[in-house]
């Protein structure tokens, strides 16, 4: 078979591009020249040109259109040339003119007379793909390019950008450099680019990824529990003889501290396994309590908003963090958190017989959901191609839900990225920088209005965490990640529908 192109990328901005007619096959080249190079400069020869083409030299000026029969003296200072003319000889003759002016040509429709062909471009930030047939099939070209659209991951930018920084911080020579940069895009491609078949391999890669940003996060936590909480808090409670005043303190609601502290520390165990679930077991809990539902979902903010801090400082220090995923997902994931926060706050202690069963039923959702996955079949190779969420919808509804039901952003946002095949490691980072952000506000907006009186569950919560913290990792790498899950998801399952008869009865 004779293929001899070999493919080519042109600085076309740089060059002078004649178009010769003006018809709906000019309008499709010149947008695919426009929507590559949109500086190029560009000469349009035509008897007759339809509207859609004035309509693009409107917002392109540098597109000069001539209305007008072609003339050999087009060709001069021009460096390419695309023939859309429904004329064979009329295309052959424009052929040998522009040779003799040293301009090459791309015959639109005719690939035995081009010099040269377009290519269906894939774009994916800075990576382009060029696809060609041969010119005998644009429509397979075209297919080929949706799918390399849809299957290459949107944080490839990301991935340029930080090779980028990679190579130009490179030291040694030059087999030393290709050597290091192909051993690093060895890994960004067997995490990034993986088929279909090895989805369950990235979700176990996910584990690992998120249990080592936990044993990061866990060093900061324990410093800041322990100089923190025991260095200055036993220092004031010395100072002014508070002993008498901590045990009330303890000993409030029923001692609900103590049982706040086995909800963190089960809490922990669950998210240093999973990833995700620290609000849903959190929030199960304290309903069981009947604890109002305004203070739940403050309480679990308030002591998430330590959690999150370390745990998205760690994924930033690992290069887990897409900026760009970050910057979409949290301004719309903050309304939507103080969206839900002002309306569980309204709502919630007038008509906490009714928000306790709808929370409740949330959570007994995620529990099937848990409980799904622990069962799920892991042979299946079977791969559909999905549209992509939009990203700040999903960053809006995750940050409702979190905020009003106490937890979920990790189960619906990062859940959902890392079905549609996005990197995990960029999904967990990313989410979990902004669930910081917006646990910061949801905790921020409840203070303000529901006060700061639940300071005993915070503290339990955040106890609870801080000492589970250190031996989490360590524990849940022990436990097949299967049976946790199903232990979670009946545990939550069970807890839901008592706290949904309770509330019916």
């Amino acid at each position: 078979m004779n293929n001899s192109l070999y493919p080519i990328f042109l600085k076309l901005e740089n060059l002078s591009l004649l178009i010769i007619g003006g018809g709906k096959v000019s309008l499709e080249k010149l947008e695919s020249v426009l929507g590559n190079s949109p500086e190029t400069s560009i000469q349009l020869v035509a008897k007759d040109i339809i509207p859609e083409v004035r309509v693009l030299q409107n917002q392109y000026p540098n597109i000069t259109l001539h209305e007008r029969p072609y003339n050999e003296n087009d060709f001069k200072n021009i460096d390419l040339a695309i023939v859309a003319v429904n004329d064979i000889a009329l295309a052959a003759q424009i052929k040998e003119q522009a040779h003799q002016n040293n301009v090459l040509v791309n015959i639109a429709d005719k690939p035995d007379l081009c010099d040269f062909y377009l290519g269906s471009i894939v774009k994916k930030g800075s990576l382009k793909i060029a696809i060609s047939t041969n010119g005998k099939s644009p429509t397979i070209a075209k297919r080929l390019r949706e799918t390399f659209t849809e299957t290459i991951p949107d944080e490839m930018e990301h991935i340029l950008d930080n090779m980028h920084n990679i190579r130009n911080q490179l030291k040694g020579n030059f087999n030393y450099k290709v050597k290091e940069l192909n051993k690093i895009t060895t890994q960004y491609l067997s995490e990034g680019m993986a088929s279909p078949a090895t989805s369950n391999i990235e979700i176990e890669k996910l584990i690992n990824i998120t249990k080592i940003a936990q044993r990061k996060a866990n060093i900061y936590l324990v410093i800041i529990g322990v100089l923190l909480l025991f260095g200055i808090f036993g220092l004031v409670v010395y100072q002014f003889n508070l002993s008498g005043d901590i045990q009330n303190f303890l000993s409030k609601d029923g001692h609900i501290f103590y049982w706040m502290l086995f909800a963190g520390f089960m809490a922990e165990i669950v998210a240093g396994s999973m990833g995700m679930g620290y609000g849903v077991i959190c929030t199960t809990i304290l309903l069981l309590l009947n604890v109002p539902p305004p203070v739940v979902s403050a309480s679990i903010h308030s002591a998430e908003s330590f959690t999150t801090a370390a745990g998205g400082f760690s994924h930033y220090k690992l290069g887990n963090v897409n900026k760009k995923m970050v910057w979409v997902l949290f301004p719309l994931a903050i309304v939507g958190s103080i969206i839900g926060a002002l309306t569980l706050s309204h709502y919630g202690e007038h008509y906490a017989h009714i928000v306790k069963p709808i929370i409740a039923c949330y959570t007994l959702y995620l529990g099937v959901n848990i409980l799904k996955n622990a069962f799920k079949n892991k042979k299946t190779g079977r791969i559909r191609t999905k549209r992509r969420t939009n990203l700040r919808v999903l960053g809006l509804v995750g940050g409702f839900i979190d905020s009003f039901a106490g937890g979920g952003w990790g189960p619906l946002v990062t859940g959902t990225l890392i079905k549609e095949g996005r990197i995990p490691r960029y999904v967990v980072g990313s989410s979990t920088v902004a669930k910081f952000l917006l646990t910061v506000t949801s905790a921020i907006t409840f203070i303000f209005t529901i006060g700061i009186h639940h300071w005993n569950i915070v503290l339990g919560l955040l106890l609870g965490g801080v000492f589970t913290a250190p031996f989490s990792a360590m524990l849940t790498s022990k436990l097949p990640t299967n049976k946790m899950f199903a232990v979670v998801g009946v545990v939550v399952i069970v807890m839901s529908l008592i706290t949904i008869i309770k509330s019916l009865l």
